[in-house]
């Protein structure tokens, strides 16, 4: 490829950039029909590209046509079956492990790509100003085309014990976080309160969708595997910026995250397994002391969740504190 440069009026021989490749691991979830839509739009978004590419898609449950269905529309797409449901770190790093491409794509199944969305966020992470960006997320809007906030500070140990408290289950509570948090985090991307309208460098985000370099990866590891529906991202991202990587924000481009229905609708029974990959945050970043004086506390107020549950006659609630349980019991134990 020839280079004109009019400025020096000299004419310069160059070789043709390598064309990066991408691997994009997608995880089935409850609803089946989702995945088949997300890979429409992203096979669409592929078209206008030159990169070497190719998909490599979970079936998380088995005993389901998902599997063929997916070989005869998508040819070509690498199909997992699991023999039975595996967990969100757990089945990308089965991806991560053996992918040789320049950037993995760790997604959601309950996506919907824009036509630009992986052509600008891989150019902006082949800029050579961008070369120690690590992972990058776009924009998350909803089905409606409202924001959906993504970017988050590093949980601390107060956050999480009001996370976890059951007191953020009611709406006052929430209004109360929400006209709180810009003044108590008033700098872009430090919480999610705030308009995620400028690329920027964060601590961390929601996993939903998200472009890995690979060689930042294979330098720190993959994620840890701790939990059944996510969270472990939030120590990887820790760990990739301790050895001095970036987290990336990239606000140019959007898909459409239909949000929460790759675990069905039963959040409040998933939160104590959120909490597992908080716990393993914690477990590397702080003080072992700290940690396990945490530990202690989580199963005085999930003790105490347990017998307002059994109080009040909620069957659910009790279901719930005794899983919180178990999750603080195992994590002081080590």
């Amino acid at each position: 490829m020839k280079w004109n440069s009019l400025r020096q009026g000299i004419s310069i021989e160059t070789e043709p950039m390598p064309t990066p490749s991408l691997e994009f691991s997608i995880v089935s979830g409850a609803n089946e029909d989702l995945i088949v839509e997300c890979l429409r739009s992203l096979y669409n978004s592929l078209k206008s590209t030159a990169y070497v590419w190719k998909v490599t898609a979970t079936c998380n449950n088995a005993g389901t046509v998902l599997p063929r269905r997916l070989r005869e529309e998508f040819p070509g797409i690498d199909v997992i079956q699991n023999n039975s449901p595996r967990g969100f770190a757990s089945n990308h790093n089965v991806v991560l492990r053996r992918s040789s491409a320049d950037y993995v794509w760790i997604l959601n199944d309950d996506l919907i790509f824009s036509g630009d969305a992986v052509a600008a966020v891989t150019e902006f992470m082949e800029a050579p100003d961008n070369a120690r960006v690590a992972v990058v997320s776009p924009r998350l809007n909803n089905t409606d085309g409202s924001l959906q906030p993504s970017t988050y500070s590093f949980s601390s140990m107060p956050q999480t014990l009001l996370s976890h408290s059951g007191i953020r289950e009611h709406r006052v509570t929430e209004s109360i976080v929400a006209a709180l948090a810009p003044v108590l985090r008033p700098r872009a991307g430090t919480s999610r309160y705030w308009k995620h309208d400028r690329t920027m460098e964060v601590e961390t985000f929601r996993g939903a969708c998200v472009a890995v370099r690979m060689e930042a990866a294979r330098e720190v590891g993959p994620m840890a595997e701790v939990a059944l529906v996510g969270g472990e991202e939030v120590e990887w991202h820790y760990r990739l910026r301790r050895a001095g990587w970036k987290i990336v924000f990239f606000a140019d481009t959007s898909v459409v995250h239909y949000g929460s229905q790759t675990v069905d609708h039963a959040t409040q029974q998933h939160l104590p397994e959120y909490l597992k990959g908080t716990l393993y945050y914690f477990r590397s970043a702080k003080p072992r002391v700290t940690y396990r004086i945490f530990c202690g506390v989580l199963l005085g107020l999930f003790g105490a969740r347990l017998g307002a549950s059994r109080i009040r006659g909620d069957k659910n609630g009790v279901n719930v504190a005794r899983r919180y349980l178990r999750v603080a019991w195992d994590a002081l134990r080590g």
